[in-house]
């Protein structure tokens, strides 16, 4: 299936696997030594982390764009309806699945983080763990209807100015306003207005002229990423790092077409995944503390596995069951629902990606 075609597109799902075990494997390793399995800075585990560090969110925010411009805003009956869908797929599973993390570090030690119940209000208000993507991806959401309704994203020359203008805030204008996200928002905004134009403008966009020039630029910027490695550097330079990085990685990812069932299968599930991954690595982490196993591949490897294998567990008990299903996992309660008994395999990968169990 070529990209340029309307169905779901087997290449871009293939990524979208690839996406969510690299943001798996990062939450498993920790972004930072104090979190996570807290790797040293100088060991040769934070180097690789460091590796794909401006790739894995940016890649899963530009294949967001891409699968949007399939159904923009403009395909459904008004902008209320829009919203309602966004708000029925990011704030709820954002109110239930971290109102349920945030007890669970309340009531377990050894989480890496204890909280007081009087606190709990935070976690709707200000950035937590990773669920600070809903946040962002809801104003993300409310911004693109604007530009949307102003037609400001229907030819490329306009598309390219969004892009230019919040990139430019993104990496000139970092901001601490973080309530309910405000402070990433740029940046999501930046990589999903690529993901859109890159699927609404492909045709223009990927050809070989452009990918050999991204391709330079890619391999100067991570070559200069890598050379700082373990270095301060002011955020204006890291964040022109994960631009540089993170938008021309995408364009070549999306170059290739690559396709394996495999991946295309698992990031059937990555919303899901997305949502409940840190139950499964943070319990693989506790257990073998509890089992005293401390050798880092095997705990990068046990907490990869649980983090993945946990959600997906979780869909396939809770996905027959339409209230669980939209509060856990966001689907609206009119959804059509498998059978409990259908087996989900990766021989019917295709039919997997054309289910709910897409985040956007």
């Amino acid at each position: 299936m070529k990209i340029g075609q309307t169905n779901k597109n087997l290449s871009i799902e293939t990524l979208r696997g690839l996406a969510i075990i690299l943001i798996v494997l990062g939450y498993v390793m920790g972004s930072v030594s104090d979190n996570g399995l807290k790797v040293a800075n100088d060991s040769v585990w934070r180097f690789l982390y460091f590796v794909y560090q401006y790739i894995q969110i940016p890649l899963f925010t530009v294949i967001s764009g891409f699968v949007y411009a399939y159904k923009p805003v403009s395909r459904f009956t008004s902008n209320s309806k829009f919203i309602t869908g966004k708000i029925n797929r990011l704030l709820i599973p954002l109110v239930v699945v971290s109102t349920l993390f945030y007890l669970l570090q309340y009531v377990i030690p050894g989480t890496n983080s204890q909280n007081e119940l009087n606190d709990i209000w935070r976690i709707y208000v200000y950035p937590y763990t990773h669920f600070w993507f809903l946040q962002g991806m809801m104003i993300v959401f409310l911004i693109i209807i604007v530009l949307e309704n102003f037609e400001a994203l229907n030819t490329l020359k306009s598309a390219m100015i969004c892009l230019l203008i919040t990139a430019l805030i993104f990496v000139l204008l970092p901001f601490k306003f973080n309530y309910f996200s405000l402070n990433r928002v740029p940046f999501l905004l930046t990589f999903f207005i690529l993901g859109l134009s890159l699927k609404r403008f492909y045709e223009v966009i990927f050809k070989k002229g452009i990918i050999k020039i991204a391709g330079i630029i890619f391999v100067f910027s991570l070559g200069y990423q890598l050379y700082i490695f373990n270095a301060d550097s002011p955020v204006i330079v890291a964040n022109l790092l994960t631009f540089g990085v993170g938008s021309t990685a995408c364009i070549l990812m999306i170059s290739l077409g690559y396709q394996n069932s495999k991946l295309v299968w698992l990031g059937g599930f990555s919303y899901s995944i997305y949502l409940f991954h840190i139950f499964g690595t943070i319990a693989s982490r506790m257990l073998l503390t509890k089992l005293s196993v401390h050798n880092i591949p095997l705990q990068i490897l046990t907490g990869l596995i649980a983090g993945l294998s946990f959600p997906l567990l979780l869909r396939l008990l809770c996905g027959s069951n339409k209230v669980l299903s939209m509060l856990l996992f966001g689907d609206k309660i009119s959804t059509v629902h498998r059978k409990r008994n259908q087996r989900l395999t990766f021989k019917n990968a295709r039919s997997v990606t054309n289910s709910r169990f897409f985040p956007y």
